[in-house]
Parts: structure tokens; sequence; C-alpha cells
């Protein structure tokens, strides 16, 4: 006996076949979508995410070195001994330094203050939305939360500084302050760039008042100040002659060789004073000469 297959076992048997295929081909092109996309993101969006996650870790390590060096700089007593007064003879202030041991060690207690800070902050855990990568105020609290990372990368650098500003008349005010400066590192899931971070906090502010004068004058030229009435009216002495009689030579004032020329008054004057001068002279040499020949 012959068994006879049917044309639809056939068909059934060549679609298990069909359907692999077409899964297949989605797998391939949802992986090649993938690709492009991730490529997509690494190309434009790496740098605004970077700017983004460096502003943000800029705004945190800022915040936390500011809080830990304030409360730091509060609880220590060897502030006030930062400077030391350099009085005169007559009990006055006559400069200031700093003190060396007080300086070095709140620059030590501050740089592992830092230290400390920046560990704690690098165990924060940190994300921005990706539809601020974007740059549109809509989309900007959209997206998935793109986590960021933040790692201490150089050694922290502490200056303790002066600076000096008028607060009135003979008066200085003095800011002792510290610069405190870093480098971080910025990780984020497609790059990994580096953060400079410097900041500076005030530690003290001291007054130096010196001697007030009796009297002084402001901008107008106006005495200012307790003995202002017996202050001398400042004004410039005018001399009787001397007057500005200058003035831009032109075809019409031009001097001739003679002496002579122009027709303003004071110049034609002084022009003409200008050519007597100069004919007394040469009357006088004609006279030597002349007195010469005769001796001859």
């Amino acid at each position: 006996m012959r068994i006879r297959r049917r044309r639809g076992w056939r068909s059934r048997t060549r679609r298990p076949k069909h359907r692999r295929t077409i899964w297949i081909v989605l797998v391939i092109i949802t992986v090649i979508g993938l690709v492009q996309f991730v490529q997509y993101v690494e190309r434009r969006m790496t740098g605004p995410i970077i700017h983004l996650a460096q502003i943000r870790v800029k705004q945190i390590a800022t915040e936390s070195i500011n809080d830990a060096i304030t409360a730091q700089v509060a609880n220590q007593q060897q502030v006030e001994e930062l400077i030391d007064w350099k009085m005169g003879d007559n009990g006055k202030i006559t400069g200031f330094m700093l003190n060396y041991s007080a300086h070095m060690k709140v620059t030590s207690e501050t740089i592992q203050t830092v230290r400390h800070t920046l560990v704690e902050v690098a165990r924060l855990s940190e994300s921005i939305p990706l539809g601020q990568a974007l740059g549109s105020p809509i989309l900007a609290s959209f997206g998935p939360s793109i986590p960021i990372k933040i790692e201490p990368k150089g050694d922290v650098k502490v200056d303790l500084n002066t600076r000096q500003q008028d607060a009135g008349i003979n008066m200085i005010l003095v800011e002792v302050y510290l610069r405190v400066k870093t480098e971080l590192a910025v990780v984020v899931p497609f790059d990994m760039e580096s953060q400079t971070v410097e900041t500076e906090i005030p530690v003290s502010y001291l007054l130096v008042v010196g001697d007030v004068p009796m009297y002084y004058y402001d901008s107008k030229g106006n005495p200012v100040g307790e003995g202002q009435a017996n202050a001398p009216n400042i004004a410039l002495p005018v001399l009787p002659g001397d007057k500005d009689t200058t003035e831009p030579l032109t075809k019409d004032k031009a001097v001739l060789p003679d002496g002579t020329g122009g027709t303003g008054d004071s110049n034609s004057a002084g022009n003409t004073e200008a050519g007597n001068k100069g004919s007394s002279s040469e009357e006088s040499e004609s006279s030597e000469t002349s007195d010469a020949g005769g001796h001859e």
C-alpha cells in the first residue's frame, strides 16, 4: 500500500522554519538598531552629559568643602593667632605678618578635612535625567537617569592668604581666607573627564584703624572733618602775566623771515619785537665788524 501525503501536512512542516527566519531577522535588526543608537548617543550626547555632570560635581564638591571648612574654622582657637601685629613706640600698629606655626596648623588640618570630605562625596549616588542633555525645557525632567560617579583624582592644595581693602579714612579691612584647589574625576557611562574645583573660604576679618586727620578734602575740594572750619581753601595761584596767548599758526599769522607778519594783535606785537631784536643783533654784529676793520 502507498501512503499518500497531504499537501496541508507539508505546509505545516514549513511554517516553523519561516517563523524562525523572521525572528532571526528581527533580532538582527534590533541589535543593529541598538548599536546605532548607542553610537549616536556616544557621539551626540557625551559632550552635553559631561558638561552637566561637571557642573553638578563642582556644585556638590564646593558646597561640601565650604561646609566642612567652615565648621572646622568655627571650632578652632588658633584662628585669632594667625596674624602677628607689629606695634610702634607709641603703641600704634605699624604692620602685620602671618604667624607661621598657626598658618601651617590650619593648612594641614584643612587638607585632611578636604580629603575626608571628598571621600564622603565619592560615596554619594548622583544622577541627571537624559532629557537635560537635549537642551529642551520640556524634556529636561524626562528620560532615563544617567548615574554620575565622583572620584578624587589629584592632591589637595590649600593656601592661606590675606587681602586688604579700604574701609574709610586711614582704615584698612584685612581679610584672612583659605583658597582650596583640588581635581576630581567625573565618570559617566560613556566617558570620563577631570574637573578642577577651586573655592575660597574667609577665615577672619580684621579692621585696622589709623590716625584720623583733623580735616581732609573731598573730591570737590571741600574740607571735611572736625577741623574743617580752620582748613585753608585750596586755590591755584595765578601769576599776573601768566596768560596763555598761544594760538595755532595760519597763513595769515605766519612769521616772516624778517620777523614781521601776522594779523593778530598779540602775535603781531610779538613778531615785531622779534624783528626788532633780530635787527638790533644784526646792527651789533655790523658795528663789531666795522670796529675790527678800523683797528686793522
